[in-house]
């Protein structure tokens, strides 16, 4: 015995080295196991490792998403390796609802984002990075503001009501939305995008699922890392308005009275000449002799970003803890947006069957600034540049008013120097977010595994607006200084058990089944008050009640709850035929109680030929797999309480006394029930040459019935619309994702991402054989018109106006001998729009045929979603270079152009227009494209300010250097890399306004809409990221 102990003994050595990545790297937290035993360690902060181990053994090196590698010791002392990233991404393990399973097991649509695509954005929200990522999924910005939102469509429109967003899923409860996350928190994210995936969410996956996992502690010492940038932005594009020269022109044409305000040949009273004698003077002013509005307004700014983690632990206690600051000053004059994120989550190993993992978030914001917003925009580029022999350009720029406006009555009150406006008014959204994430695991018996885990997430919001006296358009209104808060909490939580077993029988037979319960709760409330008629201002909304009059005071309080049991059951056999089926009851209080539960099943199945023995041979072909799935999820976001009979209260007086009475509020429908969306999708997985090249295809069918619609009802009701369920739309489209691994070599590692999207959506009915529903963007009270309109069996939301025929021009008429103009035969007669046709006036295209240009002409002249959407990433490692370029482009899309619908008007008293107005016909110009100063209908939407919205834009470069491991830990950080980025560096597109990309109006019903849109910015990031 004591013999064979010490030949044992002798047989053992002790062997060191450093495990490397592919770019040469030291790998941190790398496990090294001596073959065939349970003998192994963990790569310290430098990749270095020390073990003992017999002579003749082997070693094990793995890291995830790396290729395990086995080294034989052979009597050696010292082993260094190098890691390869691990090219069977087949094996990777991606999150689905309620679990996770390998990705050659799905038989559903699920497309992951890792956290390395996510690293090379600094911005506010994460929701930025994801645009042209994923196949499948459009994101769109609303606009540049600072904390600005974003639209995400899962596949086409999933409802007509206001929210069409996907649900938020985040370490397993849901959200309202992701913006709350830092970056650096996300390991990794999943969109479930047809319904045989999704259905397992049941009454809230009628738009699609965005499944948020988290980054966990780690086994090892501590890891302290730091990403820390400052950016530079600077605005991308500039419009283009009148000269002084030609606004000045353009305002004696139309309005010959002010010309003695512009100019005058001679001397004035002192006898000094005027500065301005004729037009001609206007012509190549200096730079302090006119006022550039969009120079004022929009200033370069510096932005920071500030990320600090630490992660570490052991077995069986594990830790991470985070802070995030990002500080984004705006361009626009007075807004910013500022966010603060703590999280910390834990991980304990209570016993051999117990484990507890538990988290807490807290996320702090604050917006600032009106922003460009409603006529904020279109009031700075009309404001105009020169301010003729009364006021001079330094007068203009800081007076709060156009006092030569003032002086001839052409004051308009939305007229307001709208620099002067936006520093003038104190607005304010702030708030904070506290979630608490709380998760048991018990291991029953092997293979059989229960789970209860609860969430608390407070959400407090405050919004706070002040007008400040005679400095702000709504301040002269009201004739004095106003201030208005809302307040507003949310609150939810949620309770989910679920019993879930694994099995592998006979090594052939994979077994997955899951039951589960689900019980939560949404409550909201609101608080706001308003007041004017303020002694003074200075205190804003600090004491609304120094207001002596307080105009509105509101309150309201809501809450829903929804119980849930759903199941779900994998089978696999061999590895080659596979089948998915999953079922959910979902009960919701916001329905009547006959219509309270839904049920929501799905299918799917899958067949991986390469497992197939005739497929063995065939090196080439690493996957071969198709899928096909069939599944229905639902949607219940709608308000609360719409099945029941609702009163509010009136007061009126009766001679000494006050009466109190109850009236209807709404129309309660009892027939309430859930909108529906049933999927067909059939898909292709196929890996190439060891999987350097994998493809990702599929196709999909998606119907939407039982649409949930505020329908307009009959004035005879004494109610304007009663939420219904009206029709049914449907959303078919093809998906491609390609990626591949171009080389792979120690010093050059270069892969590419490429997905394309066609999603084309239809609406296939209404109730009662409606044929149309419009709708109005209400953008700006003297446009009065809906200006959308869904016709059945065409796309949704398409823009609905006069098509642009051009202008009126002399050939289109013969003279009376008396000579006035008559249109000759075939020419559409404007007249019934209210203006008389002649040379230089505006055209509408005649679609009825009859002669006459009425409202029975407006017809469909847009949509605003696109035919064709994705995104191409290259990313390069070359020795200790990283470089990542991205492309994002969209085809097909138009916009809705209604800044520059606003702002061509040309007859607007002291106001400039964009410079298109220059080439208005005029006599000596016979402009076919830009009407004359007068000859046009204010407030007609027609098809002139439809735009083609496509674009190919560079979304982001990065490039980066980690330095040299061997100098780094001189100075104790394992690792040290610097890096620049742009983001918005450039993008190709016709639209003439500030960006195509872009949605003001939140309406699955109204898209491509630009209505004082804010604009995008250059953004030039530098920053340095440590590891220690």
């Amino acid at each position: 015995m004591m013999l064979t102990f010490s030949l044992s003994a002798q047989n053992k050595i002790t062997v060191k080295g450093t495990v490397y990545d592919e770019t040469g790297t030291p790998m941190i937290g790398a496990g090294v196991m001596e073959k065939g035993t349970a003998n192994g360690v963990i790569t310290d902060i430098d990749g270095r490792y020390t073990i003992e181990v017999k002579a003749d053994g082997v070693l094990t090196f793995s890291f995830i998403s790396y290729s395990t590698q086995n080294v034989e010791v052979a009597g050696r002392a010292s082993v260094d390796v190098t890691l390869e990233p691990d090219k069977n991404v087949l094996n990777e393990v991606v999150v689905i609802g309620y679990g996770t399973m390998k990705k050659s097991d799905l038989t559903g649509s699920v497309a992951s984002v890792s956290s390395k695509s996510l690293e090379k954005f600094r911005t506010g929200s994460v929701l930025e990075a994801l645009g042209g990522q994923v196949a499948g999924v459009s994101v769109t910005a609303a606009d540049g503001t600072p904390g600005a939102g974003y639209d995400i469509k899962i596949r086409g429109v999933g409802t007509a009501n206001g929210d069409a967003s996907p649900l938020y899923i985040v370490d397993g409860f849901e959200v309202d939305d992701i913006n709350f996350i830092a970056s650096q928190d996300i390991h990794s994210i999943e969109y479930l995008k047809d319904a045989s995936a999704s259905a397992i969410y049941g009454a809230r996956a009628a738009n699609g699922v965005v499944l948020v996992t988290t980054k966990s502690g780690r086994e090892g010492q501590p890891q302290v890392t730091y990403n820390g940038s400052a950016s530079y932005r600077v605005l991308s594009k500039r419009l283009e308005t009148l000269t002084p020269y030609e606004f000045v022109s353009l305002q004696l044409e139309t309005y010959p009275e002010y010309a003695s305000t512009y100019f005058n040949a001679g001397t004035d009273e002192n006898g000094n000449p005027y500065k301005y004698q004729s037009l001609e003077d206007y012509k190549n002013l200096s730079a302090d002799e006119y006022v550039d509005w969009q120079s004022e307004a929009f200033r370069p700014t510096w932005s920071q970003s500030h990320d600090v983690s630490v992660r570490g632990g052991n077995k069986t206690s594990q830790y991470t803890v985070s802070f995030s600051h990002f500080d984004e000053n705006g361009i626009f004059a007075n807004s910013g947006y500022k966010k603060d994120n703590a999280r910390v989550k834990l991980y304990q190993k209570i016993t051999n069957w117990l484990t507890f993992t538990g988290s807490l978030n807290y996320t702090n914001y604050n917006r600032t600034g009106i922003g460009t917003g409603g006529s904020q925009l279109a009031n700075l580029l009309r404001y105009r540049p020169v301010g003729g022999l009364k006021v001079t350009a330094h007068e203009l720029r800081h007076l709060p008013y156009d006092p030569t406006a003032e002086e001839d009555n052409s004051f308009d009150s939305n007229m307001i120097n709208p620099i002067i406006q936006a520093e003038n008014t104190d607005y304010v959204r702030k708030g904070e977010q506290w979630i608490g994430n709380v998760q048991l695991t018990a291991q029953i018996i092997k293979g059989l595994t229960f789970k209860t885990s609860g969430t608390y997430n407070a959400n407090y919001g405050r919004r706070d607006a002040f007008y400040h006296d005679r400095l702000t358009s709504q301040a002269y209104r009201a004739g004095g200084p106003w201030g208005e808060s809302t307040m507003t909490k949310e609150v939810r939580w949620q309770n989910t058990n679920t019993l879930n077993y694994k099995r592998v029988f006979n090594k052939k037979h994979n077994l997955d089944a899951m039951l589960g319960h689900e019980v939560s709760f949404k409550g909201s409330e609101l608080l706001m008050g308003q007041a004017k008629d303020f002694p003074f201002d200075n205190l804003g909304n600090d004491n609304l009640g120094l207001g002596g009059t307080p105009s509105a005071v509101n309150t309201s309080r809501a809450e829903s709850m929804r119980l849930s049991f759903f199941a779900r059951a994998f089978y696999g056999y061999a590895d080659k035929y596979m089948l998915t089926v999953t079922a959910r009851a979902d009960a919701s209080t916001v329905f009547s109680p006959k219509h309270k539960w839904g049920f929501f099943p799905s299918f799917s199945a899958a067949w991986n030929m390469k497992k197939e023995s005739w497929m063995q041979y065939v090196d080439q072909i690493s996957m071969f797999k198709i899928r096909a799935g069939w599944g229905i999820v639902g949607n219940d976001r709608i308000s609360n309480y719409l099945s029941m009979d609702l009163y509010s209260l009136n007061k009126y007086a009766d001679g000494n006394h006050q009466e109190i009475v109850l009236t209807p509020k709404q129309i309660a429908n009892y027939d309430l029930k859930w909108e529906g969306s049933t999927t067909t999708n059939v898909g292709l997985d196929l890996g190439f040459f060891d999987s350097r090249l994998n493809i990702t295809a599929d196709a999909f069918v998606k119907d939407t019935k039982d649409l949930l619609i505020a329908q307009n009802l009959a004035y005879v009701t004494g109610f304007g619309s009663q939420w219904q369920n009206v029709g049914k739309i449907r959303n078919s489209g093809i998906e491609l994702s390609i990626n591949s691994v171009n080389f792979n070599k120690r010093n050059f590692f270069w892969t590419t991402d490429f997905n394309l999207s066609f999603v084309k959506n239809k609406l296939v009915s209404l109730r009662d054989g409606t044929p149309y529903m419009q709708s109005r963007s209400g953008f700006n009270t003297n446009f009065t018109e809906y200006d959308y309109i869904s016709y059945v069996g065409s796309s949704l939301g398409d823009m609905y106006g006069y098509v642009y025929d051009g202008v009126y021009q002399s050939s289109d008429f013969t003279v009376t001998p008396d000579g006035a103009w008559l249109l000759k035969q075939g020419v559409a007669d404007m007249s019934p729009r209210g203006i008389t046709p002649e040379p230089g006036v505006i055209k509408y295209k005649d679609i009825t045929g009859d002669g006459k240009i009425t409202t029975e002409d407006r017809t469909s002249i847009g949509n605003g979603y696109p035919l064709l959407y994705g995104g191409l990433t290259n990313n390069f490692q070359i020795y200790g270079f990283d470089l990542s370029i991205m492309f994002q482009y969209s085809i097909g899309n138009d916009v809705y152009n209604a800044t520059r619908m606003y702002t061509t008007m040309s007859d607007i008293r002291r106001g400039n227009t964009l410079a298109e107005v220059a080439d208005r016909w005029r006599e000596d110009n016979a402009s076919s494209k830009v009407h004359s100063a007068e000859g046009y209908i204010k407030y007609d939407i027609s098809s002139r300010f439809i735009e083609d919205g496509s674009y190919l834009r560079l979304k982001n470069v990065t490039l980066g250097y980690t330095l040299p491991e061997n100098f780094t830990r001189k100075f104790y950080v394992s690792k040290l890399r610097v890096y620049a980025s742009a983001q918005n560096l450039f993008c190709l597109t016709n639209y003439s306004g500030y960006d195509p990309e872009v949605n003001t109006l939140s309406s699955p019903l109204m898209p491509g809409f630009d209505w004082g849109a804010y604009p995008k910015s250059n953004v030039y990031t530098f920053g340095v990221e440590l590891q220690f």
